[in-house]
């Protein structure tokens, strides 16, 4: 606040002192204070400067001064030892309590000029705790005729106090002080020894039967420093309200068709607070009802639900605070759909020969018309009750089953089979095998697979055959395994038997090579050596033959030997011709090749 202090009129001359102050310094508990002072002046004068607050009683007491450069601070008052002045006029307190709000004035004196003053209003400001909540945890009804008490919010330790609002579902309530109201609150503050405040605030509620849902809270709202404000919230709560039942709910769960073997759940439920007691009764014929067993808890469960237990099931809530004109009774049909056991022709297990024609016919009913089909395994073999199996082959053998299903019912299933057995000799297919076989001595591994019911035993001849045997269903496989001989090339064999037949099948051996296959890498090594001898071995032999028909011809006559050159030949037509043949070869090379006495003289020469 500027203060304009008029001093005395002198002759000529007007003088006054301005003292500049902020009108307001806010601060937060415990935290400093600075109070500015800023004095104008028309000339130059000396001056001092002195702090003081006013008490409650309006009195002032000085705090500090300043004057001639040196600032002391008074004892004695409620500031010392917190109070200390600045070169620039200022007041500074810290530690700041709610105690030091009060008014602060800056007086500033000259010789001069005269006096002048500002005041500033200290402003303190405090937190308060999180809200506290007290809750009734009575049930609260509503067909009370007054309001009730729903809670009671504290705010504790806040300066200035604090304001306390209730909400419901997020929504600040509109509520009043009029006690005898629907809706309004009842508020107490209290100034504890520190000078803080605490401030409590109790809702009452005439409470409906929308609130059983409704989520309540309370707040907090205190000043800041620069005109602002904030808020603490509470947790929330519900109210524990107490209303009667109105309305009764009946469902059934599963909602699907329902089929014998579900379990099944009839859940009964009341809006009432606290929860109805419940009671199923089952209706019988001509409107009298049987008593079932069930809980409290509205539930009743049929664990493997029958056809016996299709009718109309009735629960009723028991709440004895329901006015007389509330029904509270709700019923529900239960239609539980089956199928009857199926009837096969023929059924059980059934006997028949290769060849034969079977039929098979499915007979099925139930609380609806069910679709039948004919199934091996998980193939579909017929569309329909009926099925024919023709010309049986021992494949055909295994089991049958006819499929009941309603398309409408999920999951109501009923299914019959037939075990079909087909019987005959043994089959080996082809009655005989070739088999190439690279050399003797080489480990040949033959088998032999029987079909036939009863199941067929196999033998191997020659006896000393050692065989293995395996069956998988119909088929029985047996093996044996041996180094191949020259002996074994076309008495190999195996039969099948049964009680009802015979069957052979023979194996034809072919051997590539005589030679064991053990000598086959000598040979394989020595390839060109080989073939130089057998031409050696080929010569040699035609040169025998040579001179074999040569001494033949000799013993016989043929040959004329140690005779003269010119002596004639025997008139044997092939004896001419061999000597003609002979002379017309060189004489020389004859001599030298055939010549008996070595040759030499002048004499003449034999020639053979």
């Amino acid at each position: 606040m500027d203060v304009l202090l008029l001093l005395a009129l002198l002759p000529g001359c007007l003088c006054a002192v301005t003292v500049t102050v902020p009108p307001k310094v806010e601060v937060a508990f415990g935290h400093e204070a600075i109070f500015t002072c800023q004095p104008k002046f028309s000339g130059s004068p000396k001056y001092s400067v002195e702090w003081s607050y006013v008490d409650q009683d309006g009195q002032r007491t000085r705090i500090a001064t300043f004057n001639d450069g040196k600032a002391s601070v008074d004892p004695d008052t409620p500031f010392s030892g917190r109070a200390a002045m600045r070169s620039d006029n200022s007041l500074v307190i810290s530690d700041i309590r709610v105690k030091d709000e009060s008014e602060f004035v800056c007086r500033v004196n000259t010789v001069s000029e005269g006096t002048g003053e500002g005041s500033a209003q200290l402003k303190v400001f405090v937190t308060p705790s999180a809200p506290e909540l007290l809750v009734n945890t009575h049930s609260v009804s509503i067909t009370e005729q007054i309001a009730a008490e729903v809670g009671t919010c504290t705010s504790r330790n806040s300066y200035p106090a604090p304001a306390i609002e209730w909400y419901k579902n997020h929504v600040l309530m509109d509520a009043g002080t009029e006690k005898t109201g629907d809706l309004y609150v009842s508020s107490r503050m209290t100034v504890e020894a520190s000078g803080l405040y605490t401030v409590s605030s109790t809702l009452f509620l005439k409470p409906t039967k929308a609130d059983a849902d409704a989520v309540f809270s309370c707040k907090a709202v205190f000043p800041l420093p620069g005109d602002s404000k904030s808020n603490m919230e509470s947790k929330e709560f519900k109210l524990p309200l107490h209303y009667y039942t109105e309305n009764v709910k009946l469902t059934v769960s599963p909602e699907v068709p329902l089929k014998e073997g579900d379990k099944v759940t009839l859940h009964c439920e009341g809006d009432g607070n606290p929860a109805p007691t419940y009671l199923f009764q089952k209706q019988k014929a001509g409107g009298a009802v049987d008593d079932l067993d069930s809980g409290s808890d509205g539930f009743y469960i049929f664990q493997n639900i029958s056809r016996e237990d299709s009718g109309t099931y009735i629960c009723e809530a028991l709440d004895f605070d329901s006015p007389d004109e509330i029904l509270l009774k709700k019923q529900i049909d239960l239609n539980v759909h089956y199928l009857n056991p199926l009837t096969l022709i023929p059924s059980g297990e059934v006997h028949h020969s290769v060849g034969d024609n079977v039929p098979l016919n499915c007979i099925g009913d139930g609380s609806e018309i069910p679709t039948l089909v004919w199934k091996k395994g998980d193939k579909i073999l017929s569309s329909s009750n009926r099925h024919r199996l023709r010309n049986l082959t021992y494949a055909d053998s295994g089991v049958y089953t006819c499929e009941a299903t309603v398309s409408t019912v999920p999951g109501l299933v009923k299914e019959a089979s037939v075990t079909v057995v087909v019987e005959g000799p043994p089959d080996l297919g082809p009655e005989s095998e070739s088999v190439d076989v690279p050399s003797e001595g080489h480990m040949l591994t033959l088998s032999c697979s029987a079909t036939g019911y009863p199941e067929p035993a196999i033998r191997w001849n020659p006896a000393e055959l050692q065989p293995t045997q395996t069956v998988s269903g119909k088929i029985v496989k047996s093996e044996v395994a041996f180094k191949v001989t020259s002996k074994l090339i076309n008495d190999i064999s195996c039969t099948a038997t049964n009680s009802l037949g015979t069957k052979d099948k023979k194996f034809k051996l072919s051997i590539s090579s005589l030679v064991p296959p053990s000598t086959a890498p000598a040979q394989e090594q020595s390839g060109s050596s080989s073939t130089a001898i057998i031409a050696v071995v080929v010569c040699v032999l035609l040169l025998l033959l040579v001179v074999g028909l040569f001494f033949i011809l000799q013993k016989k006559g043929k040959l004329a030997c140690g005779r003269s050159e010119k002596q004639p030949l025997s008139q044997d037509p092939a004896s001419a011709e061999l000597a003609v043949e002979l002379k017309s070869e060189k004489r020389n090379e004859q001599r030298g090749l055939l010549g008996s006495r070595g040759g030499g003289g002048g004499g003449p020469a034999a020639e053979c």
